[in-house]
C-alpha cells in the first residue's frame, strides 16, 4: 500500500501484538472524516480519511502455521480399570478357570515357531500379520508428523523433558535398538510411523522417563497398525497361582528383565512398519528413524515376548530341569517372582536363571529377597541387586509384586492405599468417581474382602437405582460412601506374612486347607486357610486367600445363596490345591443346615438350580469332606455381611480362623449332624409320582384369556387370583391396595407355564424322560430343553456370546395362542408401535415363536393405532372429464375464476395491496388478467363486468368452494364473502351466469384453472423482479403477460418448417379482428382474399378458418387428453361405502390431529365410481374428496 503513495494510519512494520489503540472514533463522527473510496480486490477496500488511509475488510492471507492439540492422559479409562478389577476378582472362582487355546491360537503359535530365529546372539521375530493386512495397510504419516510437532512444541516449554527424551533416544541408538531409515526406503508409499509421547513415572527408581509408542495411530477411514495385527494367545501364567505360590517357600525372590521387549530383534520386513519422526535440534526438521526391536506400544508384543521366552526356555530342559519348569510358571510379562526352601538352592537357581537369559542377550536384574544371606551371596557373586549401592543396615523400600506391595525386611505384603487415599483427597461424591475408586482397588487373593465388599454393594445400589454418572448421590448412598472412604485410612494397618508358615522353621507332620463359605441377602464369599502340624504337633494356620461376589438382583432364598457360596469355595480350594501342590486334607465348611443337607444329599432329588450346583460341588468335593459349623465361628461371615478396615486389621478370626481350628479334630465340630425334617426347605425338593390314567383331559383356567384384550389386565387380574388363594391359606395376610412386581412376574410365569403345558405337554414329557423329540415335533428343530424354572428353552448356538440369558435360550412359545398374541401386541407396544422387524427383535429377547414373523405381521394389521397411522387415501380411477371441458364452445363461455396473492404496487410514497384475478376458459385454455386494488365486492364486479364487457356474456363459471378459502390465505379468504354477497347474487342472476362451486379441499377438482394461476406467476415474477410498480404500470404488464400466455401452444410444435404452426389460445381470440395471419390448405380462398373479392367470400373464408381451427383442435388437442392421467391407478379398486370409518385429513400434517369421520353419503360420477362423500366428524357434516379420506377398515 505505501509503495502506491498511500499514507496508512498505521505502521505495517509493527506487530499486531503490540499495537496499541492510540484513539478510538464513535460511528456517529466516523463518516464526516471519510473522503475517498478505492476498492483494492474483492474482499479489502481502502476508505481515505482525514487521519491517512484505512484498509477494511477480509485479508485472503492464511497463516502456513498449522495448530496441533495433543491431549494424552495417563489414566486408564473407567471401562478398563472395572474390567481389570472383575477379572482379579474372579480369579480362581470362574466357571471355568483354565485357558485353553483355541483353533487360530495354535495357528500364530505356529507360524511363530517358524519365523522365530537366533541371528548373532538375539532372537529375531516376526509381527504376527492378519491376512493380507501388511499389504494393505495405508502409510499414515501425516498424522505422525502433526503429532510430533505438538510434542516438539510441549520440548520448547519444557527443555528438561527434552533433555530427558534425547538421552533415551540416544541410548536406543548406540545400542542399535532404533536407527535411521534410509532415503530409499522413504520414497516408499507402504510403510507405518509411530507417534509417541513420554509417561514420567515418579515411583520408579529406574526409567523414570518412559517414551510409549502409540501403534493404534491411523489416517480417518484406514487401519492402524494394532488392528492390523493378531493379540496373540496369552501364554502368561496365572496371576492368583503366581501370587499363592510366591508364599509358599521360605526364601523369596524377585527380578526383572531388563528392557525387555528390546532385547528382541525385530524381522527385517516389519521394520519399515515401526518409523517415528525425531530431532536432536528443535530448530531443525525432523528426521525417520525405525526400531530393529521389539517395541512397547504394539498389540502383540506381550505374546511375543512370553513366546519368544517360553521358546529359548526349552533349550535348558535338559541342562536344568528344575529352573525349566520354574521359569515357565514365574515369569510374567518381564517379572520373575520366585521362591525357594533354602538360601543354597535359591543362589543355585538365581546364577542358572542369568545364565539362561544371559544367553538370549537379557539381563535379569533389580534383584530382591527376604533372606540377607541371600543377598551377600548375590553381592559376592556380582548379582546386580535392586539396592547394589546401599549398606547392609539400610532400610530398604518396598517394592511391588504384581500390584501389591512386598516389604522384603519384614516378608510382608499388602495393599498399599497411597495412590488410593491420594486420589480420593478429591472429595467428590458421584457414581464416575465411585468407579474410579474400584478400579484402583487391587486385592487378588482377598486380604481385604469384608472391606472391599461394601463398595461393591455400595455400586449395585448405584445401578439399581439408576444414578446418572455425575448426579450428586441419593442422601442413603452418600452417607454410605463417606462412612466407606472415612475408613478407608484403616487400610495401612492390613498387612500379612508372605510366607504361610511364618516363623515355624521344623518339619511339618501334616497340611490342612480349611475352607469357609456364608452368604447374606447382600453377599456372599468364601476363605481358605492354611492349618499344618509340626513334628512337635504344634498347630498353626495361616491366611491363604478369600472371594467375595455380590448377591444377584434376582431375588434368592437364603438356603439358595448359601449353596452358591458352597460353590465358590468349592472352586477356590480346587484352584489353591492344585497351584500349592501340598498333600493336604480339605475340609468345607457351613453354617446353613440346608445346604449340607443338599450337599450331602441326591442332586436328582431337587429343582433344576440345586440340582445344577450341587453336582458340580460334588464333581470337586467328596460330601464327607463338608461339615457343619457354627455361625460365630464362621470367618466367611465377615465377607457377606463386611466390616471396617480398622476392625478387620484387629479380627483374628479373619487372619486366623476360629479357635478350634488349632486344636484337635476331636475338638472341631460335630461334621455328620443328622437333619430333622423341620430344618429342611421342603419347597426345593423336586417330588415326583407316576399316575396312569386313561381319561380325556381338559386344562381349564381359573381366568378366561379370551375376555382379556391386554396382557397387562390379564397379568394384574391373575396376580390379584393368586392374592386372594394366598390370604385363603396363610394367617399372615396380604392387604396392600396394590399389585407388585413379584406377583406381576409370578402370574407371568404362570402363562408361560400353562401355555407350554397346554401345546407342548407331549415334549415336556418326553425330556424330562431324556428321550428323543418325534420327528413330527414342530419345535424339534430348534433343540429344546427344560431349563431350571421348568420352561421350555431354546438351547441355540450362543452360548459363547456376550448375551444375556434370554436372549441365548428364548421361552418357547406356540404360534396359535391367545396369550402369544397378546404378549405379541405388549411387545409391539412397548417399542411405539415399530414394525414388524422390530417387534419380533423385541420378542425374540425372552421369546421364540415358530414363524413368529407370520404372527407378527398379523398382529400388526390388525392393531388399531398402527392402522390409523399406516392408512392410505382412498383413490379413485381418473374421473371423466365434464362435458364442459370438452364441448365446442366460444372463448369464454365455460370460465373458472380463480385469485393471486397480493401484490404491492406504490401511490405517491405509499405502498397498498392488489390483487390479479385470473378468468380462464376451459374449452380454449384462453386466460384474461384483471387487477383489483382490494378485495371488497365491489371491486370484483367492476371487474367481472370488464371481463364480460370485453369477452361477451358466459354460461357457466367455476371457482372454489367457500369453504376452502377459510384455510386459504387471508387475502383469498376475502373471495367468500363476495360469493355470498346479496349484491353479486343479483348481479349474475341478471346475466344468467350458472355459478358452480368445486368440493372444498379439492384444488384439483378445478385443476383447469388453478395450472394456469402458476403459469401467470412465472412470467410475472421475472418481469417484476423486486420492482415495485404503480397501479396503472402493473396493469400495463398484466395485458402484457395475458398475450404472452395466450399465445402459449396448446399442441406438439413440429420441427418441419412445412407444418401448420402449434395451436394457441390466441388463434381463437383474435379471429374476430382484422386480417388472419394463419395459414390454411386453401390457397384459393387467399387468392380470393387478396384480389379483394366480395364481403360474401370473405365471411365464408373466415367461416372455413374456423371451422378448421376446431378441427384441429379436436384432432391434435381434445384427443391427447384421452392419455393424460394425473392419478396413478389405483393397485385396489374399491369404493366407500355408507358407515365406513375413515380418518379426514387435516391441516396438520400429523395423523395424531386428525378427525374419525363416518360416512353419511356418497356422491357418485359419471362413470357410477364414488369421487366425494359427506362425512360425519365431531365438528359437523363436511363434504370431502375421497383423496382426503383415509379409511380404516375397521370390522
Amino acid at each position: 500500500m505505501e509503495t502506491k503513495g498511500f499514507r496508512l494510519t498505521f505502521n505495517c512494520s509493527e506487530s499486531s501484538e503490540n499495537c496499541e489503540i492510540s484513539l478510538l472514533i464513535g460511528s456517529d463522527f466516523y463518516w464526516s472524516l471519510t473522503h475517498r473510496i478505492k476498492r483494492l480486490d474483492s474482499s479489502l477496500v481502502a476508505v481515505e480519511t482525514s487521519l491517512g488511509w484505512s484498509l477494511q475488510g477480509k485479508c485472503d492471507e492464511q497463516s502456513d502455521c498449522t495448530s496441533v492439540h495433543l491431549i494424552h492422559s495417563e489414566e486408564e479409562s473407567i471401562s478398563a480399570e472395572l474390567r481389570r478389577f472383575w477379572e482379579i476378582e474372579s480369579l480362581g472362582i470362574r466357571d471355568n478357570d483354565s485357558v485353553s487355546l483355541g483353533n487360530g491360537d495354535e495357528e500364530i503359535l505356529s507360524e511363530f515357531d517358524k519365523s522365530v530365529c537366533f541371528v548373532d546372539g538375539r532372537y529375531r521375530v516376526s509381527l504376527p500379520w492378519k491376512p493380507g493386512m501388511r499389504e494393505v495397510l495405508q502409510n499414515n504419516k501425516t498424522v505422525a508428523r502433526k503429532r510430533f510437532e505438538g510434542l516438539v512444541r510441549r520440548f520448547k516449554c519444557d527443555h528438561e523433558l527434552f533433555c530427558e527424551y534425547k538421552d533415551v533416544i540416544d541410548n536406543y541408538v548406540r545400542e542399535g535398538i532404533v536407527e535411521r531409515t534410509s532415503c530409499d526406503s522413504l520414497s516408499d508409499s507402504q510403510g507405518f510411523y509411530l507417534p509417541h509421547h513420554a509417561v514420567i513415572r515418579s515411583d520408579k527408581t529406574t526409567s523414570r522417563l518412559r517414551i510409549v509408542f502409540d501403534g493404534s495411530a491411523h489416517e480417518d477411514g484406514h487401519s492402524s497398525l494394532n488392528q492390523s495385527l493378531y493379540t496373540g494367545p496369552n501364554l502368561h501364567p496365572n496371576m492368583l497361582e503366581l501370587l499363592l505360590r510366591f508364599r509358599k517357600n521360605p526364601v523369596a525372590f524377585t527380578a526383572d528383565v531388563k528392557s525387555a521387549f528390546l532385547q528382541i530383534e525385530l524381522d527385517l520386513r516389519d521394520r519399515e512398519f515401526t518409523r517415528f519422526f525425531w530431532t536432536d535440534n528443535l530448530n531443525n526438521n525432523p528426521y525417520v528413524l525405525n526400531f530393529t526391536r521389539v517395541l512397547f506400544g504394539l498389540r502383540p508384543s506381550p505374546y511375543l515376548l512370553a513366546a519368544t521366552l517360553k521358546h529359548h526356555f526349552k533349550k535348558y530342559k535338559e541342562q536344568y530341569p528344575h529352573t525349566f519348569d520354574l521359569l515357565n510358571s514365574s515369569i510374567y510379562v518381564d517379572d520373575f517372582i520366585c521362591g525357594r526352601n533354602d538360601v543354597p538352592d535359591a543362589l543355585r537357581t538365581t546364577l542358572e536363571c542369568l545364565q539362561i537369559f544371559s544367553d538370549a542377550s537379557m539381563l535379569l536384574r533389580k534383584w530382591r529377597t527376604n533372606s540377607k544371606q541371600l543377598d551377600l551371596l548375590w553381592q559376592q557373586e556380582g548379582v546386580e541387586t535392586e539396592f547394589s549401592e546401599t549398606s547392609a543396615t539400610d532400610l530398604k523400600p518396598p517394592i511391588k509384586v504384581l500390584g501389591l506391595a512386598w516389604d522384603s525386611e519384614k516378608d510382608l505384603i499388602y495393599f498399599d492405599p497411597k495412590d488410593l487415599l491420594k486420589f480420593m483427597s478429591r472429595k467428590t461424591e458421584s457414581k464416575r468417581f465411585i468407579l474410579s475408586v474400584v478400579g484402583r482397588i487391587f486385592d487378588p487373593i482377598g486380604i481385604l474382602g469384608p472391606f472391599v465388599i461394601k463398595l461393591k454393594c455400595l455400586l449395585q445400589d448405584l445401578w439399581t437405582l439408576g444414578v446418572d454418572w455425575d448426579s450428586e448421590l441419593p442422601p442413603k448412598l452418600r452417607h454410605k460412601w463417606q462412612q466407606w472412604s472415612s475408613e478407608a485410612e484403616g487400610l495401612t494397618e492390613i498387612k500379612i506374612p508372605r510366607f504361610y508358615l511364618g516363623d515355624v522353621d521344623q518339619e511339618l507332620s501334616s497340611v490342612d486347607i480349611h475352607c469357609f463359605s456364608d452368604a447374606s441377602k447382600s453377599a456372599y464369599g468364601t476363605i481358605l486357610y492354611l492349618r499344618f502340624v509340626t513334628c512337635n504337633n504344634k498347630i498353626e494356620t495361616s491366611f491363604i486367600c478369600s472371594k467375595s461376589r455380590v448377591a444377584p438382583l434376582k431375588s434368592l432364598t437364603l438356603p439358595r445363596l448359601e449353596l452358591t457360596a458352597a460353590l465358590l469355595s468349592a472352586r477356590l480350594a480346587k484352584q489353591v490345591s492344585s497351584c500349592l501342590k501340598f498333600n493336604a486334607n480339605i475340609y468345607y465348611w457351613t453354617d446353613s443346615l440346608i445346604s449340607y443337607y443338599w450337599i450331602c444329599g441326591d442332586s436328582s432329588a431337587f429343582k433344576p438350580y440345586i440340582k445344577n450346583r450341587v453336582q458340580e460341588i460334588q464333581l470337586l468335593s467328596d460330601p464327607s469332606q463338608w461339615g457343619h459349623c457354627p455361625g460365630k465361628d464362621n470367618p466367611a461371615d465377615l465377607i457377606s455381611r463386611g466390616t471396617s478396615a480398622v476392625k478387620l486389621a484387629q479380627n483374628e478370626l479373619w487372619w486366623h480362623g476360629p479357635p478350634w481350628l488349632k486344636l484337635a479334630p476331636d475338638h472341631w465340630p460335630n461334621r455328620q449332624r443328622d437333619i430333622l425334617d423341620s430344618e429342611l426347605c421342603s419347597e426345593e425338593l423336586e417330588y415326583r409320582s407316576s399316575v396312569h390314567v386313561a381319561v380325556t383331559q381338559q386344562r381349564e383356567s381359573l381366568v378366561d384369556i379370551n375376555r382379556f384384550s391386554s396382557l397387562k389386565k390379564l397379568l394384574k387380574v391373575t396376580a390379584w387370583v393368586f392374592r386372594f388363594v394366598n390370604n385363603a391359606r396363610i394367617v399372615n395376610k396380604s392387604m396392600n391396595f396394590y399389585i407388585t412386581a413379584d406377583e406381576i412376574q409370578n402370574a407371568e410365569y404362570f402363562w408361560l407355564k400353562y401355555v407350554q403345558y397346554e401345546f407342548y405337554s407331549a415334549e415336556i414329557l418326553t425330556l424330562k424322560r431324556n428321550e428323543q423329540l418325534r420327528c413330527s415335533s414342530e419345535i424339534k428343530s430348534l433343540v429344546p430343553y427344560l431349563g431350571e424354572d421348568n420352561l421350555l428353552r431354546i438351547t441355540g448356538r450362543l452360548l459363547e456370546a456376550d448375551l444375556c440369558f434370554g436372549e441365548k435360550h428364548p421361552v418357547i412359545l406356540p404360534r396359535h395362542c391367545k396369550f402369544t398374541e397378546l404378549l405379541v401386541i405388549r411387545e409391539h407396544e412397548r417399542i411405539g408401535h415399530c414394525g414388524v422387524s422390530a417387534t419380533l427383535t423385541q420378542l425374540r429377547k425372552n421369546y421364540w415363536i415358530p414363524k413368529g414373523r407370520q404372527l407378527v405381521k398379523t398382529i400388526i394389521r390388525i392393531c388399531l393405532i398402527c392402522k390409523k397411522y399406516n392408512a392410505k387415501p382412498a383413490d379413485q380411477l381418473s374421473g371423466q372429464l365434464p362435458r364442459d371441458r370438452i364441448t365446442q364452445s366460444p372463448p369464454f363461455q365455460i370460465v373458472g375464476i380463480d385469485f393471486t396473492g397480493a401484490i404491492l404496487v406504490k401511490d405517491n410514497q405509499e405502498t397498498h395491496k392488489s390483487y390479479v384475478s385470473l378468468f380462464t376458459c376451459a374449452v380454449t385454455r384462453a386466460v384474461h388478467l384483471e387487477l383489483v386494488s382490494d378485495m371488497s365486492t365491489k371491486c370484483f364486479l367492476l371487474a367481472l363486468r370488464r371481463f364480460l364487457a370485453r369477452r361477451g356474456n358466459c354460461k357457466v363459471i367455476y371457482s372454489d368452494n367457500a369453504r376452502t378459502f377459510k384455510a386459504a390465505e387471508k387475502e383469498l379468504a376475502y373471495f367468500a364473502n363476495i360469493l355470498k354477497d346479496s349484491e353479486f347474487q343479483n348481479f349474475v342472476a341478471d346475466k344468467g351466469i350458472h355459478w358452480k362451486f368445486i368440493v372444498e379441499r379439492a384444488p384439483w377438482w378445478g385443476g383447469f384453472y388453478e395450472r394456469l394461476v402458476k403459469t401467470i406467476k412465472d412470467p410475472l415474477r421475472k418481469i417484476l423482479g423486486k420492482a415495485l410498480l404503480m397501479f396503472e404500470e402493473l396493469s400495463t404488464i398484466l395485458s402484457e403477460v395475458e398475450v404472452i400466455v395466450n399465445h402459449r401452444p396448446l399442441t406438439y410444435v413440429e420441427n418441419d418448417p412445412g407444418e401448420p404452426e402449434p395451436l394457441t389460445p390466441a388463434h381463437f381470440l383474435e379471429l374476430g379482428y382484422g386480417d388472419s395471419k394463419y395459414p390454411i390448405h386453401f390457397i384459393e380462398l387467399i387468392d380470393a382474399t387478396t384480389a379483394r373479392e366480395s364481403y360474401k367470400k370473405r365471411k365464408t373464408y373466415r367461416t372455413l378458418l374456423l371451422k378448421q381451427l376446431w378441427r384441429r383442435w379436436k384432432e391434435q388437442y381434445l384427443l391427447q387428453l384421452k392419455t393424460v392421467n394425473h392419478f396413478k391407478t389405483p393397485s385396489v379398486h374399491k369404493n366407500l361405502k355408507l358407515n365406513d370409518i375413515v380418518l379426514v385429513e387435516g391441516n396438520v400434517k400429523s395423523k395424531l390431529l386428525w378427525e374419525l369421520g363416518i360416512i353419511k353419503e356418497i356422491f357418485i360420477g359419471r362413470d357410477n365410481n364414488v369421487r366425494s362423500c359427506l362425512v360425519k366428524t365431531s365438528k359437523g357434516l363436511f363434504k370431502k374428496p375421497i383423496q382426503l379420506l383415509y379409511p380404516l377398515e375397521l370390522e
